[in-house]
């Protein structure tokens, strides 16, 4: 490898390393604000946060590898365009192609490994990232106690204090109505008290003292009617002990979900679209037996009900008596409007079959398809920095955003419809690769060819020359 190939490769790597973490910065932020509420205030120590946010990071690099891949190759071919080293390096024998070569190196391992990450690390990343997200959301929120606010997050009690203190409490009010269906059957007061409680356990004591207690006592007068009178008690010190179960941390390392598409490797996909299509075409055979089997699976002794006129609606009336002919008519009616129903209903669930299977056959073809769309912007990246001639993080950045919003919003509006089946799922992944094509091939061989920004006025130029000429 010559000097001029290890430098080229260095700046490349240096960029694409740089423009990779801030992707992979700016993504997992998008998805911290997406998740924001389900993180937010359930006690969770910071090492599941981290945690989580590290498989985020894995889960988003299908999106930040390609940026990097197009911001690295339009920066350094930029600079190089911009500080004269490309034109001394053409001018010395050593042509565009000859240029990126070293280049083709590190991309093919970019590529490979961005395939590896896409179908042996992701799965993995997305089936522990999507749990462990269920599980902290389903956390409840840690006990806190507010003075002068009334606390209803225990189940059974209301707890209202005056003043606070490390753990010792002033004007202490709780309200018991564990008893559904009788309101606040207990009522319990204190001048002072002291929680005894450390966050996680299954039980916390209050200490009162000096208190009072008023209880309903449900009497039945001699007349028949209810009374409710109440019980007084004083008491020098009372204990109550209130379970905190469902404040107790669970276990956030259990599994809700293992079997979504975006959670399988290629081999787990194959296996998981076939068992898909037996069960679909299964279904189906069933809807058709039923069906059959409900309107012509009829026998009749009768001769005279041959084909030709089984459907003869006067030998048919003929055949039923007249006061039975209305009833008849509205069966034939309520049997219609069921098998209606029955039909949208299946009908329904084809179309959630058919998505399913979508969904699985876009997945597997995304992780090859990523690692092209790598390649193919490359092939756009670098042909362009040579020929707009601006280094840095100014105009390069502009176009390497706009190019990757005009793949991404092709991408996302193709996979939609392969979702549907407007389109098959093969070409809803791969038709945007196929769109790039041409114009990273173009782009390449113009960029050969010394092309710079001012051939871009041309090109309307020779199109109204040529129309001129058509039309003349």
């Amino acid at each position: 490898m010559q000097r001029i190939d290890r430098y080229i490769l260095r700046s490349f790597l240096g960029i694409f390393i740089k423009t990779l973490g801030i992707s992979i910065f700016f993504l997992l932020m998008q998805m911290v604000w997406k998740y924001v509420d389900d993180l937010a205030g359930r006690g969770i120590e910071w090492f599941f946060i981290i945690k989580l946010m590290f498989f985020w990071s894995a889960s988003v690099l299908p999106m930040a590898v390609p940026i990097a891949v197009l911001f690295a190759g339009i920066m350094v071919f930029g600079d190089l365009a911009e500080s004269r080293e490309l034109a001394a390096a053409k001018s010395s024998g050593a042509s565009f192609y000859r240029l990126i070569r070293p280049i083709l190196l590190a991309l093919t391992f970019i590529s490979s490994g961005m395939f590896f990450v896409s179908n042996n690390l992701i799965p993995v990343a997305n089936f522990k990232g999507e749990n462990l997200l269920i599980n902290i959301a389903k956390q409840r929120p840690t006990f806190n106690l507010e003075p002068g606010i009334f606390y209803g997050g225990i189940d059974g009690y209301s707890i209202k204090i005056g003043e606070k203190s490390n753990n010792e409490v002033n004007d202490v009010i709780i309200y018991d109505h564990k008893e559904r269906g009788k309101g606040n059957h207990a009522l319990i007061t204190a001048p002072k008290g002291m929680i005894k409680y450390n966050e996680g356990n299954k039980w916390m004591e209050f200490e009162l003292y000096d208190g009072h207690s008023y209880q309903d006592y449900n009497l039945e007068s001699k007349k028949g009617e209810d009374r409710s009178p109440f019980l007084e008690t004083t008491f020098k010190k009372m204990i109550i002990r209130l379970d905190m179960g469902s404040y107790a941390m669970g276990d956030l390392y259990s599994v809700s979900r293992s079997d979504e598409y975006n959670m399988l490797n290629v081999t787990q996909l194959n296996f998981a679209i076939n068992d898909l299509y037996k069960k679909y075409r299964k279904r189906q055979n069933e809807v058709s037996t039923t069906m059959r089997n409900k309107f012509f699976g009829w026998k009749s002794n009768d001769s005279s009900l041959t084909l030709a006129n089984v459907g003869d609606e006067y030998i048919l009336q003929d055949r039923i008596k007249r006061q039975y002919l209305f009833r008849a008519t509205n069966n034939s009616i309520h049997l219609s409007q069921s098998n209606r129903d029955f039909m949208n209903q299946v009908e329904s669930e084809f179309q959630w079959r058919r998505q399913i299977i979508a969904r699985h056959y876009l997945e597997f073809h995304k992780k090859f398809s990523v690692a092209v769309a790598c390649i193919l912007l490359f092939f756009i990246g670098a042909p362009l920095g040579a020929i707009i001639q601006k280094g840095g993080f100014g105009l390069p950045f502009v176009i390497s955003v706009l190019l990757f919003l005009f793949h991404y919003i092709l991408s996302i509006i193709f996979e939609k419809m392969g979702r549907e089946w407007l389109i098959t799922p093969f070409w809803a992944i791969w038709l945007p690769n196929l769109i790039l094509l041409p114009i990273s091939t173009w782009m390449t061989v113009w960029a050969a060819n010394d092309a710079n920004i001012n051939s871009f006025t041309k090109i309307p130029l020779r199109f109204f020359t040529l129309k001129k000429y058509f039309y003349k």
